[in-house]
């Protein structure tokens, strides 16, 4: 019987884990027609936070640094990729070095299109974790839900502040099976592009020609 549960347990998985790359693909369909409706908007973001681990990690959470380049298309969409490190040690008796290190691509969508809007993410990635000494590193597919606010500050810049749930899948702990992390970040954004008078980048504007 336990095998039994085993094996539906991992169909299940699978099954969820088949959602991330329709959802993502069903939300960069929408980007071109989106991208009509205003500027590019590039961005670079670097955050900080910190990594809470799920139950049955035997990790011990700790900073989280990481860097998002991303573009604004259109009103309300945008599509970024991310990497991220977040300092975890296990609870062990040496409290063993047991950094996490992940990448992943995110569609994102603003509710409103003005200088503030609280933003949903949807993502797919993958996440090179310690869980044991006797399990070792093991990379694992990886599927992000997310929530943020983002406050524009000009033309150039902005705060943002987030929450993720990382949902890892087949993780080489003993006992394998999913692992929930939640990840709280804040950051400033720089941003470049769209029309002539933001074209910024980096922070020196363009010279202009004389007369």
């Amino acid at each position: 019987m336990a095998i039994v549960r085993q094996c539906s347990d991992r169909v299940r998985m699978m099954r969820v884990l088949g959602l991330f790359p329709g959802l993502l693909f069903a939300g960069l369909a929408v980007l071109p027609a989106a991208a009509m409706a205003a500027p590019d908007q590039p961005y670079v973001n670097l955050f900080g936070g910190d990594t809470f681990f799920g139950s049955g990690s035997h990790l011990d959470g700790g900073g989280t640094v990481g860097l998002r380049v991303g573009q604004r298309l259109g009103r309300h969409l945008g599509i970024e990729a991310q990497v991220a490190s977040a300092f975890a040690r296990l609870q062990d008796q040496n409290k063993s070095n047991a950094n996490q290190y992940s990448g992943s691509i995110l569609g994102n969508y603003y509710v409103f299109s003005g200088d503030s809007s609280p933003y949903l993410s949807l993502g797919i990635g993958a996440s090179s974790d310690v869980f044991s000494q006797q399990a070792g590193r093991g990379t694992s597919p990886m599927g992000i839900f997310g929530l943020g606010y983002e406050q524009r500050l000009g033309d150039h810049f902005g705060l943002r502040l987030g929450v993720q749930d990382q949902i890892l899948f087949d993780t080489p702990r003993a006992q394998g099976g999913a692992l929930n992390n939640v990840q709280v970040t804040g950051g400033i954004s720089y941003f470049w592009g769209g029309s002539e008078g933001k074209r910024a980048f980096p922070i020196i504007a363009p010279t202009q020609s004389g007369s």
